[in-house]
């Protein structure tokens, strides 16, 4: 039997996270809680956990570390017949430090599998069915992930998205993800990305005017999130901004994830393209994907913060 079609597909790495149990220099660590974590496995978790469906292409190393992101992911209902367990790999290990304001930085370990996607691991029925797919920069720190990529835009027939989200200097060239990735961008309908991604992939400082040099790149709808300040959007015929929405700061990790996958969440369901729909009922959109990333830094983890799927 055929599974249903999903509302977002989702290529690119899936990490075992460290969250520390307090904030401060990692060295001073007492304790850890382990989370899933790769912000394409966040924005998968987050869309089920809105009442969507999703799906997860990605590679994982065949060991415990593998076991527990598998476990995660199919606990949370997530569609994992794309992510690839391999034995001669080790699944990808990422610790973080918190500061004194929850924002966070990392320290990667373990093996780095997602260097092993290629255009085989892509289910060209899966990717036809989905309404949207969606990718990071991560994938195209390889050229079999960057061929896997275009596979997935090749068969897409939904809505194209993409959040390059950050590339770490051990990853690749930023040369390289930079070439590929504009060449990527100019096939999405949506961008999203924060304040210094927008700055990478545009040169623009200010928020609102690397909006509207995406949109000019040929995304219908690009969105740059400001943390606390909330987000910017422009589209072709408009350009706009939503607030953030106040909350006591726990751990910054996945915010950006959480709120992607309520902004897919909404246009996936919305069955629209983002060029047609209306002015409010867009920034309606935008105000529940920050009200949904607001949310997910009130608790330690990146998806822990997320709502509880209804039952």
């Amino acid at each position: 039997m055929q599974a249903p079609p999903l509302d977002v597909l989702v290529i690119g790495e899936a990490i075992v996270d460290f969250v520390p149990l307090h904030r401060g220099p990692l060295r001073a660590a007492r304790g850890f809680e382990l989370h899933s974590g790769g912000a394409p496995a966040n924005v998968a978790i987050g869309v089920r956990r809105l009442g969507g469906t999703s799906g997860l292409v990605s590679v994982v190393g065949r060991d415990e570390f593998g076991a527990f992101l598998l476990g995660s992911l199919q606990r949370e209902g997530v569609d994992t017949r794309c992510v690839h367990a391999l034995d001669d790999v080790q699944t990808a290990l990422c610790f973080i430090t918190l500061d004194a304001d929850g924002d966070r930085s990392f320290l990667h370990r373990g093996g780095d599998p997602a260097v092993r996607l290629s255009p085989d691991h892509v289910d060209p029925e899966q990717v036809a069915g989905a309404r949207i797919v969606k990718f990071s920069s991560g994938p195209l720190r390889t050229a079999g992930g960057a061929d896997a990529v275009d596979r997935m835009l090749e068969h897409a027939t939904g809505l194209v998205a993409c959040d390059p989200g950050a590339c770490p200097s051990h990853w690749a060239s930023a040369e390289t993800i930079a070439r590929r990735l504009a060449e990527a961008l100019s096939r999405c309908h949506v961008v999203k990305c924060s304040e210094v991604e927008a700055w990478d992939i545009t040169g623009e400082s200010d928020p609102e005017t690397a909006a509207k040099r995406m949109v000019e790149q040929g995304a219908e709808l690009a969105v740059v999130t400001l943390g606390a300040e909330g987000a910017v959007y422009a589209r072709r015929a408009d350009r706009g901004a939503v607030p953030a929405v106040p909350v006591e700061v726990v751990d910054t990790t996945g915010a950006g994830d959480a709120f992607m996958a309520a902004l897919l969440f909404r246009l996936a369901r919305d069955g629209a393209r983002p060029v047609e729909l209306p002015r409010k009922r867009l920034e309606e959109h935008l105000r529940f994907a920050c009200q949904i990333g607001a949310g997910a830094v009130t608790r330690r983890g990146a998806i822990a913060g997320l709502p509880e799927p209804a039952l």
